[in-house]
């Protein structure tokens, strides 16, 4: 099976060919905030003269932009060449590439900057999710992380963290994506264009301002 894969959710842009879950091309980059238009290039790279027979995406949380140009990628693939898409949640990529790198295993909290103060994170036991995905205050971290638990993340975001726990830096690659699709798909999981949308675990900033002046416009 040929899984074309993409990552645009945070801080990388990236896309990865993998046949039989062996990487066969991949290419990812660090860009600025908002550049994933890159993504283009990248696929049409990685993707040249190889048969695709499943796509998979990134979509999220992370960056909003980045996450609908991802996933609207990956739909267009998907109802073009008439293949199933499958998406997976960043979280789950973190810790991913945190397992494959040390071979932990134990609680594992991902953590991925949400702004406000805030993270985006999960609790896993390995590669095992045990929780829903969630959104908590950098201050309550204290309260809700396991005692002995590791965390997982950017080196922006793991400083932030206060207590002894153990750290690990992760980032996002377009295989990680394409690993975890493979083991969904293995595990009978099919889906087309239509189930595939963004993972978004709040409104944007956009949306919350223009919700404001909605309610204040409607109190006068």
């Amino acid at each position: 099976m040929g899984i074309l894969a993409i990552e645009t959710s945070n801080n990388v842009c990236g896309a990865a060919f993998m046949d039989e879950g062996n990487v066969v091309a991949e290419k990812n980059l660090i860009l600025p905030k908002n550049s994933s238009s890159e993504i283009f290039h990248i696929v049409k790279r990685v993707s040249k003269k190889r048969d695709i027979s499943a796509i998979a995406v990134d979509i999220g949380p992370g960056s909003f932009t980045g996450i609908r140009i991802g996933v609207s990628l990956a739909r267009a693939y998907s109802q073009f060449l008439r293949i199933p898409a499958v998406g997976i949640q960043s979280l789950d990529c973190l810790v991913y590439d945190a397992i494959k790198q040390e071979n932990i295993c134990g609680d594992i909290y991902p953590l991925i900057d949400a702004l406000r103060d805030e993270v985006y994170t999960a609790h896993f036991w390995g590669i095992k999710r045990k929780s829903g995905y969630q959104i908590k205050k950098i201050d309550d971290l204290k309260e809700y992380l396991a005692k002995g638990s590791i965390i997982v993340g950017s080196p922006e975001v793991l400083k932030k963290i206060r207590g002894s726990y153990k750290r690990i830096e992760a980032g996002f690659t377009a295989s990680a994506v394409g690993y975890l699709a493979l083991e969904k798909i293995k595990s009978g999981v099919r889906s087309n264009y239509t189930d595939l949308v963004p993972f978004y675990m709040r409104r944007s900033f956009a949306e919350e301002r223009s919700a404001e002046k909605k309610g204040k416009c409607i109190h006068k």
